[in-house]
């Protein structure tokens, strides 16, 4: 029944394709380990389990997640404190842990940088012909890490005496990842996924995250920095070569060299002109930079230690990771583009085989595709937002593209309003907090219309009451003093909204249906970056109370709770936060915490 895993044994394609693109560990079976989470839905799909395998880890499948992923390898200060391991306990195979660009290595080349706490599991193909790349973090300190080279010395697994060296994982950052990413996978936004989380008895974990390609810019970019030519032709020809035998791009055999890296560099401007798109629309903070570490080369977002969603438009936030902030959630398009240029100079550069210089890409036809896409994707996420359906917003592009543009100036003047009190330090970071959730100016005003004005197209709410329906719990009396302009914002913001009411189709019955989508799409109750890292916290409180199927149970089901789309929302009822089982405690617990958070980071 289980017999796939069997695949997942260390071997993977880029070792042929890149030779020197990773350090080889050998690992042993970590002792202790039991299964805290697993992803049914994505096993069924990577043909791990059978498609009518129930929702209940078995013995023998929690065995065989075991013997796969509950991995520690054995690194260079295992080998130089000469430890015999008993060779029942030795995995066969070799390991990956791959080597790519990282900015937090003062070389800046990817001479000594990579997977830090990770190694590559293998790849498993479908009988569908989809091949699935997987890994797993927390598996011991590889020579990669930031930590490591700080060290200069071999560092042993566990020791964080040098910043990011341990190897390690904690189970709340494990199951954090496991919440936001397949709340974010199922809502469309293009991610990583996670398999499946193993806990061990001293709070730490392995993580097990799959993606059909798990390949990362910084991979290819790394042979780039160098000057290296044949490893920058294998490494996209690696690429490229997964892509398209798994289906996601189509390239005919006929064409030249020339024109098929073209139409690759047009669906990489693509991918990341909509993946940009989505961060900003949606307020999800991706650390996105110039070496391509924090996204996968085929533009999803990867790494969820410092991805937050945000209630409102905190376009002033960075990240601090100690010795550097990030870029912000408003830079995140100019990045975007960045990689999307490098990867035109890694594209030139396999061409010609000589590099030219970042700067001759600056008008690049593929940065015209990125700019295209991202407004594509950026005025279809506005309107979802606003709840009009995806026929509603082809008909709109067509008819209302100067209807659009208005619309967006006229939230982003409210976007960008912050609060009197300046900038303010945050446990990871900094910001300047937003006055404005447009949230919930999108899901209340189309009830405002239908219920207080009859659906009348001319009538409209009164600017103050206007700003209050939006304003955050935060903002004080200054932030929402009532202002000439404001208040000629706030019509021109109704006006705006009521023309493409009346472009999208009937205006009554329009206001209809966008009244029902967005009351669900702007859940008030949706998650936050704040909130998950609450409701995993009172995971972590109450679970030697449940049991791992409870836990499992509560996670799956709040998982499901914000999944925002209209015919699929299944919302947390009343009667399932009532009673004093177990389960519903945590449920419970969840639930609040999210509420609670529903204005922050």
């Amino acid at each position: 029944m289980y017999e796939s895993f069997e695949q997942l044994n260390g071997a993977h394609a880029w070792r042929d394709a890149c030779p020197d693109g990773y350090v080889d560990y050998m690992a042993r079976i970590r002792a202790g380990g039991r299964v805290a989470y697993f992803n049914y839905d994505l096993a069924r799909h990577m043909q791990l389990i059978p498609a009518n395998h129930a929702q209940r880890l078995t013995p023998q499948l929690e065995q065989k997640i075991i013997d796969a992923f509950a991995l520690q390898i054995i690194n260079e200060y295992d080998l130089a404190s000469g430890e015999t391991i008993p060779a029942k306990h030795l995995k066969p195979g070799t390991y990956m842990a791959t080597r790519y660009l990282q900015a937090q290595h003062k070389d800046k080349r990817g001479l000594h940088s990579g997977d830090g706490r990770a190694i590559w599991i293998g790849e498993l193909k479908t009988a569908r012909g989809v091949v699935w790349d997987v890994s797993a973090r927390g598996t011991g300190a590889t020579r990669l890490s930031p930590g490591a080279q700080v060290a200069g010395v071999p560092v042993k697994t566990g020791d964080a005496s040098y910043g990011y060296s341990c190897g390690r994982c904690e189970l709340d950052e494990m199951l954090n990842t496991v919440i936001m990413s397949e709340i974010f996978h199922r809502n469309g936004f293009p991610t990583e996924r996670t398999l499946a989380v193993i806990d061990f008895p001293d709070g730490t974990a392995v993580g097990v995250r799959a993606a059909p390609n798990l390949l990362r810019p910084a991979h290819i970019f790394r042979y780039v920095k160098q000057g290296r030519h044949a490893e920058t032709k294998a490494a996209l020809d690696y690429l490229i070569g997964r892509q398209v035998g798994n289906g996601e791009w189509i390239l005919p055999p006929h064409l030249s060299r020339r024109e098929r890296y073209r139409r690759v560099l047009t669906y990489i401007a693509r991918s990341y002109g909509r993946l940009a798109a989505i961060c900003e629309e949606e307020y999800i903070f991706n650390w996105l930079a110039w070496d391509g570490d924090n996204v996968l080369a085929t533009g999803a977002i990867l790494d969820y230690g410092s991805i937050r969603q945000f209630a409102a438009k905190h376009s002033k936030y960075r990240y601090d990771d100690i010795d550097r902030f990030s870029s912000s959630l408003v830079e995140q398009k100019f990045w975007a583009r960045e990689l999307v240029k490098v990867f035109a100079q890694a594209i030139d550069f396999a061409l010609h085989s000589r590099k030219r210089k970042l700067r001759f890409f600056r008008n690049h036809p593929a940065l015209k595709q990125f700019d295209r896409w991202f407004e594509r994707e950026r005025d279809f996420r506005m309107l979802w937002r606003a709840g009009f359906t995806p026929g509603q917003i082809e008909t709109l592009r067509k008819r209302g593209r100067r209807e659009i543009a208005d619309l967006r100036r006229a939230i982003s003047f409210f976007e960008e309003v912050k609060v009197a009190r300046g900038m303010e330090k945050l446990a990871d970071g900094i910001t300047h907090a937003p006055v404005f959730l447009i949230r919930s100016i999108l899901r209340e005003l189309p009830a405002f219309y239908a219920d207080e004005c009859g659906g009348k197209s001319s009538a409209l709410m009164d600017p103050q009451r206007f700003c209050r329906t939006m304003a955050a719990s935060y903002a004080s009396r200054r932030d929402l003093r009532m202002t000439a302009t404001r208040a000629g914002r706030a019509e021109d913001f109704q006006k705006c909204y009521q023309r493409l009411i009346a472009a999208a189709g009937p205006y009554e019955a329009t206001l209809a249906g966008v009244r029902a989508r967005a009351a669900v799409i702007n859940y008030e109750h949706r998650m936050t970056g704040n909130g998950i890292i609450d409701a995993v916290e009172r995971i972590m409180s109450m679970r030697d109370k449940l049991t791992r199927r409870q836990i499992q149970s509560s996670i799956d089901r709040f998982i499901e709770s914000q999944v925002l789309i209209p015919g699929k929302w299944k919302p947390i009822t009343d009667g399932e936060l009532a009673g004093d089982d177990a389960r519903t405690q945590l449920l419970r617990a969840m639930q609040s915490q999210v509420e609670v958070c529903k204005e922050t980071i």
